[in-house]
C-alpha cells in the first residue's frame, strides 16, 4: 500500500457511504480513538433526526421551537466529556503559551485573567483522571480544540448525538431523570467520573449528556435562531458561527450555547437537562459546571473517484 492509502481508514456506513478518518483518528473496535488526546469517539451517520420541541409542550421553552426535521452530515463525537486526564496533555504541551490555539478574544480574555487551567484544575475532589474537566470557559474548550484538531459540537451536533433520530425528551427516553440516570440536582455535589451512569446513555452511545457538566457548543446564541432557520429553510448542518453572526448583525448577542445541564442543575429545572433545551452563558464564563465534548466533522471519501 502507499503512502496515501496508509493514512487512511473507512467506515462504511449503511453498506453505502465510505467516509474518510483524518490520520490522526483510529479506528478501535466500533469506537475511534483521536491520537491527539486519546479520547474515545463515535461516529455518527450523516442523515436527519428531530431537532427542537413541539409548540404546545409546557416544559419547552419559545427558544426551542419550532420542531424541525434537521439533516446533518456525518461526524465523531467524543463518547464522553474531555477529562481532566486529557486536558492535562493540552496544558502539559504548553496549550495556554501558544498563540495559534486561541481565538484573538480568547487570548485577549486569558492574558487579562492570568489564566493557566481551569477553575478545577488540581483541586481536591474534582481532580481524578477521569472526572470531566470543570470550570472551563468557551474560550479554554475552544483553544483545546485547535490544539487537539477538533472543534466544539454545533446544537444540531450535539443534539442528535443526545437524542438520536426518533426525538426523545432525555437521551434514555421520555422518563423524568432520577439519581440513577444522571448526576444532577447536587446528589452528590460535584462532577463524577465519566460513564458513572450507564443508565443514562444516549441511543448513539455517548455518556454523560445529561448531567455531570454541562457541553459547550460552537453556536453563538439567539432566542430566534430556530424561527429563522423554519423560515430561511437552514435546515442543513445548521450553525450560528462567526459569518452567520456578522451577515445578520447580531453582534449584541455575546453567549454561547451550552447544552445538557449539570450536576448542579436543579430537580425543578429538570427540563434543561432535556436534549432540546438550550442555554447559554458569556464565552469568558467560568462555573465548575462549565465542560465540553468534541468533534470531528467528516467528509466522503475521494478514494476511486
Amino acid at each position: 500500500m502507499g503512502d496515501k492509502a496508509d493514512k487512511r481508514r473507512h467506515w462504511r456506513a449503511g453498506g453505502d457511504a465510505s467516509i474518510e478518518l483524518p490520520p490522526e483518528v483510529v479506528r478501535l473496535g466500533s469506537y475511534y480513538v483521536s491520537r491527539r488526546d486519546d479520547a474515545k469517539m463515535v461516529f455518527i451517520p450523516e442523515g436527519p433526526f428531530i431537532m427542537g420541541s413541539v409548540e404546545d409542550d409546557i416544559f419547552a421553552a419559545d427558544n426551542e421551537k419550532p420542531q424541525r426535521q434537521v439533516t446533518l452530515s456525518a461526524y465523531l463525537i467524543d463518547v464522553f466529556p474531555v477529562t481532566n486526564a486529557a486536558y492535562a496533555r493540552f496544558i502539559e504541551e504548553k496549550g495556554y503559551q501558544h498563540r495559534d490555539y486561541w481565538s484573538e478574544a480568547g487570548w485577549q480574555w486569558k492574558e487579562e485573567l492570568g489564566a493557566e487551567a481551569p477553575l478545577a484544575w488540581r483541586q481536591r475532589g474534582w481532580n481524578d483522571p477521569e472526572q470531566p474537566m470543570a470550570g472551563v470557559s468557551w474560550y479554554e474548550a475552544d483553544a483545546y480544540c485547535h490544539w487537539a484538531g477538533k472543534q466544539l459540537p454545533t446544537e444540531a451536533q450535539w443534539e442528535k448525538s443526545a437524542r438520536g433520530s426518533d426525538g426523545r425528551r432525555y437521551p434514555w427516553g421520555e422518563e423524568f431523570p432520577t439519581r440513577q440516570l444522571a448526576n444532577f440536582n447536587d446528589y452528590v455535589g460535584r462532577t463524577t467520573k465519566v460513564g458513572s451512569y450507564p443508565q443514562g446513555v444516549s441511543p448513539l452511545g455517548c455518556y454523560d449528556m445529561s448531567g455531570n457538566v454541562n457541553n459547550w457548543c460552537r453556536d453563538w446564541y439567539w432566542d430566534g435562531f430556530y424561527h429563522y432557520c423554519a423560515e430561511h429553510e437552514l435546515n442543513a448542518d445548521p450553525v450560528l458561527d462567526d459569518r452567520l453572526r456578522e451577515e445578520l448583525a447580531l453582534q449584541d448577542s455575546e453567549a454561547k450555547c451550552d447544552r445538557g445541564g449539570g450536576f448542579a442543575t436543579g430537580w425543578f429545572h429538570h427540563e434543561a437537562l432535556s436534549c432540546p433545551a438550550r442555554l447559554a452563558w458569556h464565552p469568558g464564563e467560568r462555573n465548575f459546571w462549565n465542560g465540553f465534548r468534541t468533534v470531528i466533522e467528516l467528509l466522503p471519501s475521494t478514494e476511486g473517484r
